[in-house]
């Protein structure tokens, strides 16, 4: 007896929407009522941007997956680097530095299991070097020192194969203890890519510019077919039946990015701009490409997946109709509240600025022009107090969505950048510099007078908040030590301060805005003197620190912020130039939405 399915077919899913509380398998039709058309969760792949790596750099080696990774080595700029960076699948951290010489070199492995071989240090190198995650330990060198080579496998199970050095043939498999000499690749060349396991190896490209492409066996390299774009192929990922080249280099750097199969290469999504010289590690399905040349910090992730995902990103909005720096900043991305600061040999200004999520528009004035005051609150509740004006001054003023008013003033004067935290009933002024000492006092403001409360750990100016009253955070400043820019965290539990994992990069005068579990630093200045401006910017979780997208414009002399980690906006500051910024940039956090295709029958 026939069934219902045989004579009638599968029932379709009928949905309202994309998606619902039904489980949608990739592939599996249902109908859309509100659409009135077929659908169906169709998987493609695609880049999005991740993190910044914290410094550029290119020629680094980097192995692990795309949620578990490290880059280590390379050169910034002229210099050769010994620094070891570390990916969770949002940004990069500070990792463990290399035990052996800075230089450009090759990996393979895990994050926590990871290995480096050979490279560059004006002149060619044998060393090998493991990683457990935190540290990195000598091992045994190579039997023939060699750069760019094509580099694949685990830890105790890994592949080095041809390379310059001249250029070489040779292959060397490493068993977690010391390298033996294989068999000899088919085509001898340098800047070539490594993917894959000590038993099912891949590599393609190499200089002169080569399309070749051979797979290893565990004992000899057969040729293979061909890439479609010839190049310099550094940027090689993933396993010899699935494997993806990002960019290169021909003439010129490239975008092309391409798949292989385990039989042919087919091209596929581009990267977002042209390098070489990058670092690839992951999965065909879950890949990442980052740094390269032209020097670059970029990060990209390649998914196959049913989502879109966008990456955070800073875009510009409407600048300020009074530029300057040292400004105070309070509210959000679309109601936000710029006041105060200083412009150039007119000193200290009194204009506030309203931000409605497109542009600027002039309200009253404070009634003190000051700057390197604290700001915290709301657009319509709002508060200022403290900075620098006819001397360092303990004054506070509450705007109340139209005009300031005078309250009650702090207990200690004091500018410097001296950060708010909260809201104008339930704040905390923190930090700043008296005018003879960088500070680390704390005080409550209950939206009508202050109380002293316990002090910072280290006395700082300069730095960035973030948070409320019972859940604060200070972070980075100066506490003028060497260096000028301290890297320090402190989180705040309404009564004491006590001491959190360090930024990656220390700054100061940047702007800082989000909660105690999710806060954003960002721009300032950097160096022992504080003059390198920044673009960097770096997400907290409430545990760890790490990168996220850079702002267009390189700013410090403090900058105004204010938001959170999925919409946030900064404005003002100085420019490298020495000149102030009318620039603002509105944050957007990463997204992922989950797409669904039409099917068309016609």
């Amino acid at each position: 007896m026939s069934t219902y399915e045989q004579l009638k077919g599968l029932k379709v899913k009928y949905l309202s929407a994309d998606t619902s509380g039904d489980r949608l398998v990739e592939g599996e039709l249902f109908y859309n009522s509100t659409d009135f058309g077929l659908k169906s969760h169709i998987a493609v792949g695609a880049w999005s941007a991740g993190g910044n790596v914290i410094v550029s750099r290119f020629n680094s080696g980097g192995a692990g997956t795309q949620t578990a990774s490290f880059v280590a080595g390379g050169a910034a700029g002229s210099a050769y680097t010994d620094e070891t960076y570390e990916y969770n699948g949002s940004g990069w951290s500070t990792g463990g530095t290399m035990a052996g010489n800075d230089r450009l070199t090759t990996a393979s492995g895990t994050l926590t299991a990871g290995l480096i071989a050979g490279g560059w240090n004006d002149s060619n190198q044998a060393d090998s070097e493991e990683y457990n995650g935190t540290a990195w330990t000598e091992g045994n060198n190579l039997n023939t020192a060699r750069r760019y080579s094509g580099h694949f496998g685990i830890q105790t199970a890994a592949v080095i194969c041809a390379g310059e050095t001249g250029v070489v043939a040779v292959t060397e498999e490493y068993n977690g203890t010391s390298w033996s000499n294989g068999n000899d690749v088919n085509t001898a060349l340098g800047h070539i890519g490594g993917a894959g396991t000590l038993t099912a190896g891949l590599k393609c490209g190499g200089s002169p510019t080569s399309a070749a492409t051979e797979e290893y066996d565990g004992t000899d390299w057969t040729s293979v077919n061909n890439m479609n774009t010839a190049r310099r192929a550094d940027s090689l990922f993933g396993l010899q039946t699935a494997a993806i080249v990002a960019g290169g280099y021909t003439t010129t750097a490239v975008v092309n990015t391409e798949e292989y199969n385990g039989t042919t290469w087919t091209e596929i999504a581009d990267i977002g701009a042209a390098a070489y010289y990058g670092s690839g590690m992951g999965s065909a399905t879950a890949g990442l490409h980052c740094q390269g040349v032209p020097a670059s910090s970029r990060t990209e992730e390649y998914n196959v997946t049913t989502s879109t995902i966008t990456g955070a990103a800073w875009a510009s909005g409407g600048n300020l109709n009074t530029k300057r720096k040292q400004i105070g900043g309070c509210g959000t991305q679309t109601a936000g509240l710029a006041f105060g600061g200083r412009l150039g040999p007119d000193g200290e200004r009194t204009e506030s600025e309203e931000y409605n999520g497109a542009s600027w528009a002039e309200g009253n004035n404070l009634g003190t022009g000051r700057r390197g005051h604290g700001g915290l609150g709301t657009q319509t509740a709002g508060l200022a107090f403290g900075g620098y004006g006819t001397g360092y001054v303990n004054l506070s003023e509450e705007y109340n969505g139209t005009s300031w008013t005078e309250g009650n003033n702090l207990n200690t004067a004091r500018g410097g950048g001296v950060v708010g935290i909260g809201i104008q009933t339930a704040g905390v002024a923190v930090g700043g510099y008296t005018g003879t000492a960088h500070s680390g006092l704390t005080e409550h403001y209950d939206g009508t007078s202050w109380t002293n409360s316990n002090t910072l750990g280290t006395n700082r100016s300069s730095g960035t908040g973030a948070g409320i009253l019972t859940a604060g955070l200070y972070a980075t400043g100066s506490d003028g030590t060497s260096p000028l820019a301290d890297p320090e965290v402190e989180e705040y539990n309404g009564t004491s301060w006590s001491e959190v994992n360090n930024v990656n990069q220390s700054s100061k005068e940047g702007a800082g805005f989000g909660l105690q579990t999710s806060a954003i630093t960002c721009a300032g200045r950097h160096d022992l003197d504080g003059s390198a401006f920044l673009v960097t910017s770096e997400i907290y979780d409430g545990t760890s620190w790490v990168t996220s997208a850079s702002l267009a414009n390189a700013r410090g002399s403090g900058v105004g912020g204010a938001g959170t980690t999925s919409a946030g906006l900064v404005f003002g500051g100085d420019k490298p130039d020495g000149d102030e910024s009318v620039a603002t940039e509105e944050f957007t956090g990463e997204t992922v939405a989950i797409t669904a295709k039409s099917i068309d029958f016609d």
